[in-house]
């Protein structure tokens, strides 16, 4: 059953008014709601898309339509496909958000909330000049109409401005012959790029920069964003920098120890006592465990710049499910626990290897967390057009602050003892379920074990 959520903001994305069905929607009260920032709620890489087509709204003065997640208080991330429109009258933007996509109007287009009216150029002028951030208008022979302070700071321009140069000059489009021409134009319309342009002072700066088609008084028209991105690349470069560091200057050592020390176990240097055996073992269980932390550092970064790619092919769960079963006997039989398996075989598009990984990651967690002789429960459920899969124990839980940082890339749960790697593992199964179309959340309370649960889009009949 679909669930809408209609809300309105002000100038500054905060909530004004929300609807009851926020509640089902997103797990969150309007009185929760109201008040806050929605970039609060969305996931972080959508906040930008979120904000350029507010603006679009704002200065176009028509419906916009897109696709922005929101991160649930259990974790859990919903993709809503949202209807967004000011109002001059009321001084506020309008939302609509779907957990479906919206039927489509005449011609495949979303339909608009309301007849919009069209600006004058002079108050779109006045209202891109006092905004913080680099905007401009073009016209549609590739002429810059006007651009506000900020761009024109951002370019160094000084006195002489902007207006009439050819956007072509600034930004390095491929045009065709030359010349830039409306159908070269519409090419870079609602369409993010990044790339790099000179200042008037030789100076290279780092933007992402997107178009919006503008109807002016019945002219076609350009709405140009431009953001520098200058901060986020050099804290990208020094990410780049500490990952390698770490892989290059720390892991490669600790391998190396790792093999002298199982040397000495396979009796290279002589016989060992048992007490030095055992404790040779231990060392070499702990720095294999530092290794494998420091494997999901890498993998999540990769995971988190996208350097990763998933092969789906037809699987079905419930045989996942069994097979990660089997491969975890041994910690199974050590403390004595019974794995309940309930449900039925659900066919999905997923990579093997990759949902190995998931459902070995929670199970994990699931048996270390057990007391000795419990019951692990695994449920699997149709749901419409969705699998869910929950994974229960009967551990210590989780209080709310620990489920919230639980899949933070550097924070770990109070009660994980499982090593610096603790909490690695769920946060590289998240990406992994997100990269399949799914999510994964928790639902658990102190004292009465963990629902570590992920749904999956079903595979498609043929």
């Amino acid at each position: 059953m679909s669930v809408d959520v209609t809300a309105s903001i002000d100038g500054n994305g905060n909530f004004l008014s929300v609807s009851p069905s926020s509640l089902s929607a997103w797990k969150l009260t309007p009185d929760e709601l109201k008040g806050s920032s929605i970039f609060e709620i969305l996931l972080a890489e959508d906040v930008l898309i979120a904000q350029q087509c507010f603006l679009a709204a704002t200065f176009m003065q028509e419906a916009k339509n897109f696709e922005c997640r929101v991160v649930c208080p259990d974790a859990s991330v919903k993709m809503m496909y949202w209807t967004a429109q000011w109002s001059e009258k009321e001084n506020s933007m309008h939302l609509i958000a779907k957990d479906r996509p919206p039927s489509a109007g005449p011609g495949g287009a979303a339909v608009d909330i309301v007849e919009t009216p069209r600006l004058n150029k002079d108050k779109i002028r006045s209202l891109l000049e006092f905004l913080p951030i680099g905007l401009l208008m073009i016209n549609s022979d590739g002429k810059i109409d006007f651009a506000n302070t900020v761009f024109e700071h951002m370019m160094e321009t000084r006195h002489h401005g902007l207006e009439d140069r050819l956007i072509q000059t600034i930004f390095p489009f491929t045009t065709i012959m030359g010349t830039l021409d409306q159908m070269t134009l519409n090419r870079y319309v609602d369409v993010r790029f990044e790339m790099r342009i000179n200042s008037d002072k030789g100076r290279q700066i780092p933007v992402e920069f997107s178009m919006q088609e503008l109807d002016v008084g019945g002219t076609l028209m350009y709405l140009g964003i431009a953001s520098s991105i200058g901060e986020r690349l050099e804290l990208q470069s020094m990410k780049k920098q500490f990952i390698e560091g770490i892989s290059n200057q720390v892991r490669a050592p600790i391998v190396g120890v790792i093999d002298h020390l199982k040397g000495m176990l396979d009796g290279g240097y002589g016989r060992l006592s048992e007490q030095y055996q055992r404790g040779l073992e231990a060392d070499v269980s702990e720095l294999t465990e530092t290794v494998d932390a420091i494997d999901a550092l890498l993998e999540a970064d990769k995971m988190e710049t996208g350097q990763f790619k998933i092969r789906p092919e037809p699987n079905n769960i419930m045989v996942l499910i069994k097979q990660v079963v089997l491969s975890s006997l041994t910690p199974i039989r050590e403390k004595d626990l019974v794995v309940e398996i309930n449900g039925t075989d659900a066919p999905i598009m997923a990579d093997e290897s990759r949902m190995f990984q998931v459902i070995k990651t929670i199970l994990s967690n699931a048996i270390r967390f057990s007391p000795p002789g419990s019951k692990v429960r695994v449920e699997v459920m149709d749901k419409d057009n969705r699998v869910r899969v929950e994974i229960i124990d009967r551990g210590c839980g989780m209080s709310e602050d620990q489920k919230k940082s639980i899949f933070e890339r550097f924070r770990k749960s109070d009660n994980e003892s499982g090593g610096i790697g603790s909490g690695k593992s769920l946060l590289i199964a998240k990406h992994i379920l997100e990269k399949h179309g799914g999510v994964l959340g928790v639902i658990s309370h102190p004292g009465t074990g963990s629902n570590f649960w992920f749904e999956l889009p079903k595979m498609k009949e043929q």
